[in-house]
């Protein structure tokens, strides 16, 4: 289903800038968009966001923005642009997938407003 302001699926809406690299090894290079109406979001949208990035695989408690890999080391981050989530960094290969995943099942679950891909 699609509406003006929501996209169902999982499917087409990370936009990956020409440095992401999942080919990569032994880090995949990350790189992209993820197309949320950021500068739409209400601020129950906005709270619904910020803890679903908290509660994403290598997520630091004190940041909902940094990344880590299982030994601590920082890895990638996300931040809010006016185009929507950008990521950047480089993890492991199964490390980027889990969070992706993670992601985007979490963005379909709450609903957030998506541009159309």
């Amino acid at each position: 289903m699609t509406t003006e302001e929501h996209i169902e699926g999982l499917e087409g809406w990370f936009q990956s800038w020409d440095d992401h690299d999942l080919t990569a090894r032994p880090l995949v290079k990350i790189g992209g968009t993820y197309t949320i109406y950021t500068g739409r979001l209400n601020e129950v949208e906005v709270a619904t966001l910020g803890r679903l990035l908290l509660g994403l695989p290598g997520a630091r408690p004190d940041s909902m923005g940094f990344f880590h890999d299982s030994s601590g080391d920082p890895c990638f981050e996300a931040s809010f642009e006016p185009s929507g989530l950008t990521v950047e960094g480089q993890a492991l290969p199964e490390q980027w997938a889990a969070w992706d995943i993670a992601f985007r099942a979490a963005v379909e679950e709450a609903k957030l407003p998506r541009f159309p891909a």
